[in-house]
Formats: structure tokens, sequence, C-alpha cells
């Protein structure tokens, strides 16, 4: 009882196994589209900027864009969770959130 179809199956399983592997330790993504984040506590916020200290106590600071997206009306002091961009020297938030708990 030898089915074909199971034994192409199984062989084409097997062509493309390495490949799928090998795509879990490469990273194709370039640098300019890959999402960075941190961790930290406002030391500003504008329309334009943030700035936070950062678990490490290093000064970090962010440009806001028109596509920023601000999860909540915090201040000064807050703890939060900033998802950003790298684009050259400068870093754009995609997304700061209070960090709660």
């Amino acid at each position: 009882m030898h089915n074909p179809g199971l034994a192409i199956l199984c062989l084409i399983l097997i062509t493309l196994q390495p490949s799928c592997i090998w795509k879990l330790w490469t990273n194709d993504t370039p640098l300019e589209e890959r999402i960075y984040d941190v961790y930290g506590t406002i030391e500003s916020i504008s329309n334009d900027e943030l700035i936070i200290q950062s678990s490490k106590n290093q000064q970090q600071t962010f440009q806001m864009g028109p596509s920023s997206v601000r999860g909540g009306d915090f201040k000064a002091g807050a703890y939060v969770h900033v998802y950003y961009k790298q684009k050259e020297a400068i870093k754009e938030v995609t997304m700061v959130v209070e960090k709660i708990g």
C-alpha cells in the first residue's frame, strides 16, 4: 500500500524545511522598518518631541510625527513603553503607551 501522493508531499516538506528554519535565524527586515522598544519615565512630551529617562538611567529623545500614536494624556513622570523606528540618527515614535503594573 504505497501512496505516491504522500511520498511527494513528504519530499516537498523535507525540501522546504531547511529554508523555513533558515528564516528563523535571518532578519531580512530593513533597519528603517524595524520596530524597537524601550521603557522609561517621561521627562517631557509635546506634539513634536518625547524625552524619557530610560530604565538604564539614560536620557533618550524621540521625534513625535503625524503618525505617532499617543495612547493617553500622560504627563511628565509617567512610566511609559515607547515603540519607535530608527531613521538614520532620528528615533521616530510609532506608539507610546503608559506602562501599568
